[in-house]
């Protein structure tokens, strides 16, 4: 299932191609959200924190990835996550990105994580490195 709005996100990795897909908003690359599924939950049946801050990263690298022209090339060097609440198998969690710095050297943002209530904040720092 796929919320209104959003279109399904291709990312070339065999970490997400793993977890399942996840989509992005087409008019807003400060939007991202996926459906709890199969490989994104624990062996309790819920949402797992370790799919959080992965996607987190992910979502929080490309906002701040195109915040500048051409896009810069990052990587993160550190991740914090925290875990809030939980959301369960069919539930649709919509993330929105939220850029706290783009300089030269650095760049950091936190993405919320929500169903009906606020689940996890993960925030990310990001170093550009060179083509």
């Amino acid at each position: 299932m796929v919320s209104e709005g959003f279109v399904p996100w291709h990312r070339p990795s065999p970490l997400l191609t793993a977890i399942g897909g996840f989509s992005r908003h087409p008019d807003d690359p400060l939007r991202a959200g996926f459906t709890v599924e199969g490989p994104k939950m624990n062996a309790r049946g819920l949402l797992h924190g370790g799919v959080i801050a992965t996607i987190g990263d992910v979502v929080i690298g490309h906002a701040l990835a195109v915040q500048t022209d051409p896009p810069a090339r990052l990587v993160t060097i550190n991740l914090s996550c925290d875990l809030l609440g939980t959301a369960r198998e069919g539930e649709w969690v919509d993330i929105t990105v939220t850029p706290t710095r783009v300089g030269r050297k650095l760049a950091s943002g936190t993405a919320t994580f929500t169903t009906r209530r606020v689940i996890a904040n993960v925030t990310g720092l990001f170093m550009p490195v060179p083509a």
